[in-house]
């Protein structure tokens, strides 16, 4: 069977697919039956795939507040029957530890969102709100002329001719994805395997990208060094780990080759063994640059600041791609001088789009200039997350439970009871736990870490180190799109990821419909 449209994981980008594929059929007549297939590597990660599914997610927070995601989601949280949802299951799941998280938005739990007020959503909640959008896409499908089919495969290749043909690592297992009783039933269909799959249109939905692969000596197959760290379970699968070892030994060494994101989401959990089960955890912290992730944290006069550079007339006047950053430095020196914080200027700027605005005033030369160079300087200086787990990581700080080493890892090596570290200064640490943290591969360095990826440098040139180069509807190649991560321009408004991506996936289903 020859697919009009293949959708490639069924995370945020494959339901959201689905969604907008219904909303473009609602509104439209369309007499041709249309043919779906839909592909997902690991089934435990619907809904949500690995950065929201409850599985994966566990025990991790939204980087940004509330207020800041897509209106679609804001209204589904202020159902009142969702808010009763998430205050259930935090009080029915006492493993996932969101009892103190409830106790602190209790107020906003139980009024109307104001966007005046700070609530971070755990980032399992996600994964109820994509639930609702996949349920609502079956009532809907029975009305429209779509033939939906399912599979279970991991994607490892695309070969391109009059159209495209999806090789999975093994094969692709078809499934049935039905509604059953108002819920999402999956089931596997007896022998029922095939070796490939031809699509016209392909939407890929690849999630998070792992970090480069470091070369490893194994002198014993020791599972506990973590290198696709949200893949294989995040801060849970960490704590399992942890746990595990304690059994065994009293004093555990903890080494995060990185020192952002995944490094911090891992703080609260860390704390609240050594606080609650007294565990003797030492953490040490490599990364060959000392910057991390900034507070998200207003100050009490937020309400009274006002842009003294980024005005309507100086982004008239933009035309280049340095002037943005040049005016984002300058709003944020002036703020400094009148006692702002960094993120009074940044957060106003998300709320008003002031670098959508910005990025809309290029042309298409200065938009690549803008994708590979500024925006990549913007991202670095405007890194805030959930204030909760820098206070948790400043309290292990504190009390000398981790510190801070600037170096570079090169060689991992593998033994019985330990694992070891050689770093670029020639030193050697040992450690009961690695976890790599250092942030993903870059589309040129992507070897084997992402065969997919590797794919698509076969079938394009489109690619540079900032990721791959579609066009302004994130299309790669003809009828290849890509609105995720993986495109260097899939969020030059520097929104939050999923509402850039949310937007992007939209933005598709409309071109196509077209």
């Amino acid at each position: 069977m020859l697919f009009d449209l293949a959708i490639i994981g069924f995370g945020v980008i494959g339901v959201e697919t689905l969604y907008g594929i219904k909303q473009s059929l609602i509104k439209r007549k369309i007499k041709k039956i249309i043919k779906i297939a839909v592909i997902e590597k690991d089934l435990n990660n619907i809904p949500g795939g690995v950065a929201y599914s409850k599985q994966k997610s566990k025990f991790g927070y939204f980087n940004n507040p509330l207020r800041l995601s897509h209106q679609d989601f804001i209204k589904w949280f202020n159902k009142k029957k969702n808010k009763d949802l998430i205050i259930n299951f935090s009080k029915n799941n006492k493993n996932y530890n969101l009892i103190d998280w409830l106790k602190r938005n209790n107020h906003l739990l139980n009024q109307n969102f104001s966007s005046y007020k700070e609530i971070y959503l755990p980032r399992l909640i996600y994964s109820f709100f994509l639930k609702d959008k996949i349920i609502d896409f079956l009532k809907f499908k029975r009305r429209l002329k779509i033939q939906l089919k399912f599979y279970k495969g991991d994607v490892v290749n695309l070969k391109k001719k009059n159209f495209y043909t999806i090789l999975p690592k093994k094969k692709f297992n078809c499934m049935d994805l039905n509604l059953v009783k108002n819920q999402i039933q999956i089931k596997k269909k007896k022998l029922s395997f095939v070796e490939n799959l031809k699509a016209e249109k392909i939407i890929m939905g690849t999630g998070l990208v792992p970090p480069k692969k470091i070369k490893e000596i194994i002198n014993y197959s020791n599972n506990n060094y973590i290198w696709d760290f949200y893949t294989s379970g995040g801060t849970s699968n960490l704590i399992k780990k942890i746990n595990l070892i304690h059994k065994k030994k009293k004093n555990i060494k903890l080494v995060f080759i990185g020192n952002k994101a995944g490094l911090l989401e891992t703080m609260q959990e860390i704390e609240r063994l050594v606080k609650t089960k007294n565990f003797s955890i030492k953490i040490i912290s490599i990364s060959k640059n000392s910057l991390t992730l900034q507070k998200a944290e207003r100050s009490k006069k937020f309400h009274l600041f006002k842009y003294k550079f980024f005005t309507k007339k100086n982004i008239n006047q933009i035309s280049k791609a340095h002037q943005i950053s040049n005016l984002l430095l300058k709003e944020f020196k002036h703020a400094k001088k009148l006692k702002f914080n960094k993120y009074d200027v940044w957060t106003n700027i998300l709320k008003d789009k002031i670098m959508t605005h910005c990025y809309n005033r290029l042309s298409q030369k200065e938009k690549k200039f803008y994708n590979q160079i500024v925006f990549p300087f913007i991202r670095s200086k405007t890194r805030y997350t959930y204030p909760e787990t820098i206070s948790a990581k400043n309290r292990l700080l504190r009390s000398k439970k981790i510190k801070f080493l600037k170096d570079k890892v090169i060689l991992i090596i593998k033994n019985r009871d330990n694992i070891s570290l050689k770093t670029i200064t020639n030193k050697l640490i040992k450690s009961d736990i690695v976890v790599n943290v250092s942030g993903p591969v870059n589309i040129v360095e992507n070897k084997d870490e992402i065969k997919l990826v590797s794919a698509l440098k076969k079938i394009t040139n489109k690619f540079n180190q900032t990721g791959f180069t579609p066009n302004n509807n994130f299309m790669l190649e003809n009828g290849l799109y890509i609105p995720g991560t993986i495109s260097n321009n899939f969020n030059p408004g520097r929104q939050t990821i999923i509402k850039a991506i949310t937007n992007n996936t939209h933005k598709i289903t409309q071109n196509i419909f077209k």
